[in-house]
């Protein structure tokens, strides 16, 4: 397993304003990319426990979806 650094892979949302979501990508090899969004603030435990995490493949950019 391999945790990418927060917002350098895959979808993500802008975290430059207050209420604004953050995420994760984690890499496993031999099956699907992990990724997860939480707010800035979120401990591990809390993003682990409180937050949205799916197949890294089932997110998508607002502007593809636009």
């Amino acid at each position: 397993m391999n945790a990418s650094h927060p917002d350098d892979a895959g979808p993500h949302v802008d975290v430059s304003d207050e209420g604004r979501l953050r995420s994760v990508v984690v890499t496993y090899e031999g099956s699907a990319d992990r990724q997860t969004l939480y707010p800035p603030g979120a401990t591990d435990a809390e993003r682990l426990t409180h937050w949205l995490t799916a197949d890294a493949d089932a997110f998508q950019h607002l502007d593809e979806m636009r």
